[in-house]
């Protein structure tokens, strides 16, 4: 590893049984968030998150906040947005989460470079491509488990792979400083659906 933390790809000395252990475990909760969203399981799929988790889209799809933060309005936020999905489109999403790269992975804190695609299945019997993007995690260790603090979800430009020299770390996949406002204070549900009335 690097004096910046980051994980240099391809280093032998990443590879100890522990660090294979801890790697696995962070690129499964990345997984999983996208196949927990797609069955529907939300409470499942809240477990996966800190309780002050903040979820950020870049830019931000019609119908969903720019920013949302804590554990449960993601989780509010996201059933709401397959719901109407559902509903009004007729499509019943499936997300394939591919080509992961662990960049930062110390004794609490890991980072995740992803690519994400959505297809989707409509109810018309239709099959489509809905999404592509980019998924940037940082996960925190919490006792035994690692959970996603920070989710950027990128949906048309890449992010850098690379951290620059002096970035906050806690910001992945940016050299900007963090968002200082987390939340609105209008729960993320009702966001949703008055976006799209």
């Amino acid at each position: 590893m690097s004096e910046t933390g980051w994980l240099q790809p391809g280093e032998t000395t990443q590879l100890d049984p522990r660090m294979l252990i801890e790697r696995a475990a962070v690129t499964d909760v990345v997984i999983a968030a996208g196949l927990l969203f797609d069955s529907g399981e939300f409470e499942t799929l809240g477990t996966l998150y800190t309780a002050d988790a903040l979820f950020e889209m870049i830019p931000a799809p019609e119908g969903f906040p720019a920013t949302v933060s804590t554990r449960e309005q993601i989780t509010d936020g996201l059933a709401r947005l397959r719901q109407i999905n559902q509903e009004t489109v007729g499509v019943h999403s499936r997300h394939a989460t591919s080509n992961l790269l662990v960049t930062r992975l110390d004794t609490d804190t890991a980072e995740v470079y992803s690519i994400f695609t959505v297809t989707g299945c409509y109810t018309d019997g239709r099959l489509g491509l809905r999404r592509l993007g980019n998924y940037v995690d940082l996960l925190h260790r919490e006792g035994t488990a690692w959970r996603i603090a920070h989710r950027r979800l990128y949906m048309q430009e890449p992010p850098p792979v690379r951290p620059a020299a002096g970035r906050d770390t806690d910001q992945p996949g940016t050299d900007q400083p963090g968002t200082e406002q987390l939340a609105a204070e209008q729960p993320v549900s009702e966001q949703v659906e008055e976006s799209e009335a």
